[in-house]
């Protein structure tokens, strides 16, 4: 099993940047690469179990799951159920500290996920570098313009 981290602080409060990411269903409007997301059937962004449909474009369809939400940790865990990506087994939680000196926000992206030896390497840089750093860039900009 791979483990994979990368965090930041935001120049935001806490609750500004759970607002953001709470919402299962709008992870488009905050992670750079996401063409489109769309919440199967009924389902809400709140609700444990919903299902999201991420199009990335060049990586492909993307289907992830939210496993567990917690307004009271500021903490959101979800996997993937389907995916191009040569990785398998993919669990992610995101979680938010107020940060108590000043108005800022911690945050921590934590992913664990299998892969095949020859793209193991490649993946294990990918997902911090590429997707968690970038996502916190796009979370501390969409914050900073409101």
């Amino acid at each position: 099993m791979i483990e994979v981290m990368a965090s930041s602080v935001i120049a935001a409060p806490v609750e500004s940047v759970w607002a953001l990411v709470r919402d299962f269903g709008s992870i488009g409007s905050w992670l750079p690469g996401v063409k489109s997301c769309v919440l199967e059937g009924d389902d809400t962004g709140d609700r444990v179990g919903a299902v999201r449909r991420l199009d990335m474009g060049d990586v492909g369809l993307i289907r992830e799951q939210l496993l567990a939400l917690s307004d009271t940790e500021h903490e959101v865990t979800f996997s993937i159920i389907e995916s191009a990506l040569p990785l398998w087994n993919y669990r992610s939680t995101i979680r938010l500290f107020s940060v108590t000196d000043g108005d800022r926000t911690f945050i921590c992206w934590q992913g664990q996920f299998e892969t095949s030896p020859d793209h193991a390497d490649a993946m294990q840089t990918r997902m911090p570098v590429q997707i968690y750093q970038p996502a916190f860039d796009s979370l501390a900009m969409t914050l900073s313009a409101r």
